[in-house]
């Protein structure tokens, strides 16, 4: 990872400073959404999001590391030219390459089944709110660096495309919103929250449409572009059905596994992977055709929790969030082994919150064990924090036996929009 002043992540500091403008951002919408009594937020759905966020963010030193070293390798031994960073005009022409190049990953990730696999998780909430902005893969990193190469070949130092492609991930926060009308003549040739509404919609004309970054002018000239004509139906086509972002970061993987298990074919079993979603094998059920749907007919996946349930539920990731940014802050002062010790809990802890939220048999001991290995671990981290971090999870530990009680919360059968 690139490295900053005093051994922090230059990317980690991008996102500690993010971070309290996308919270504030996302507030005020749900203030709106709160006035208007329009539904645009459900509060597990919304925690699953952000949970998916933040587990892309502490997981990232590991899954990004690669791909960071290759753009830089490649750069600098491969580049055609050493690109001035004191050139506006380089500034420039990196911007524009970069969005087209994230164009051409983006439409990748929906048309090739492996790619697939991980962008899936941004589209699987079925609701569209400034919180969906957040859902990010834990994996994409592993794969999306591949698309950038023509920047290193170029010449582009690493810091130039850290920082262009920084700018590029911000913009795209702001559009995924339902609160936004269109915006004039902006339309024609900028990503707006209207094209990016059509992007996450699941109707069969909508599907796989509008994949700009920043410039929708890719699309139009690529044949990708439709315009939004009616509110789309959000999610995917085959719904998650889930709150727990773990299970969200692997439901796509073990789905294909699952095909290429069971198909009888070697070519299939391979094809699979490289296949669009929409192909099947025959015998899997052959080539499947997106129905269509409306916004009456959607079922959403819902569940009813206890209030005591949803207030710890939200408390706990509010801890997990600041414990994650304080990662990001100390994790040059971590060995190895005590940073995976580390991203581990945070994972668990993720993973409890939306399978709390959804009544789950196990989650009740999973948090108690979290709780156990925390305290125990106190030791191994750096003596300036341990006891901060000690209250910390000391006052965490209270609320979840003063909240959490041991009736779980009910289902509630999927209701429509």
């Amino acid at each position: 990872m690139l490295k900053g002043r005093g051994g922090e992540t230059l990317d980690a500091i991008y996102i500690i400073l993010a971070i309290p403008v996308f919270i504030l951002c996302i507030a005020i919408e749900v203030l709106l959404d709160l006035r208007k009594h329009r539904g645009f937020y459900s509060l597990a759905d919304s925690l699953a999001c952000l949970s998916c966020g933040v587990g892309q963010q502490i997981l990232l030193p590991l899954t990004g590391a690669f791909g960071l070293f290759a753009y830089q390798y490649l750069q600098q031994h491969f580049g055609l030219w050493t690109v001035p960073m004191g050139s506006v005009w380089a500034w420039i022409v990196l911007f524009l390459i970069d969005d087209f190049l994230y164009y051409l990953y983006h439409r990748g990730s929906h048309r090739v089944n492996f790619l697939w696999a991980t962008h899936a998780v941004h589209h699987q909430s079925e609701e569209y709110n400034l919180s969906v902005a957040l859902r990010q893969s834990w994996f994409t990193s592993l794969t999306s660096w591949i698309f950038y190469i023509p920047l290193a070949l170029i010449g582009f130092p690493i810091l130039m495309f850290v920082l262009v492609r920084t700018l590029n991930t911000l913009y795209q926060f702001w559009i995924h919103t339902r609160m936004a009308p269109k915006l004039g003549f902006l339309e024609w040739f900028l990503n707006t929250p209207s094209h990016h509404r059509v992007h996450h919609g699941i109707n069969p004309r909508y599907i796989d449409k509008n994949h700009a970054g920043i410039f929708i002018i890719w699309d139009r000239l690529l044949g990708t572009f439709i315009e939004e004509d009616s509110e789309p139906v959000y999610g995917t086509v085959k719904p998650l059905a889930s709150f727990n972002p773990v299970w969200a970061n692997f439901a796509e993987l073990q789905r294909l596994w699952q095909i290429s298990r069971s198909t009888r074919r070697w070519r299939d079993k391979i094809w699979i992977w490289f296949a669009p979603p929409e192909w099947h094998p025959q015998d899997c059920g052959g080539v499947v055709i997106v129905p269509e749907v409306t916004r009456e007919e959607q079922q959403k996946y819902r569940v009813s929790a206890p209030l005591s349930v949803g207030i710890y539920t939200t408390v706990s990731f509010v801890g997990l969030l600041l414990a994650g940014t304080f990662l990001l802050y100390i994790s040059h002062q971590l060995t190895m082994p005590l940073h995976l010790l580390y991203i581990a809990q945070l994972v668990v802890g993720l993973a409890t919150v939306g399978a709390l939220s959804e009544g789950k048999p196990w989650a009740r001991p999973l948090e108690l064990c979290r709780f156990a290995c925390l305290f125990g671990s106190l030791a191994l981290l750096p003596q300036p924090y341990q006891m901060a971090l000690f209250l910390g999870f000391a006052l965490h530990a209270v609320l979840f036996v003063f909240l959490v009680g041991r009736r779980a919360p009910s289902l509630q059968p999927a209701s429509s929009l």
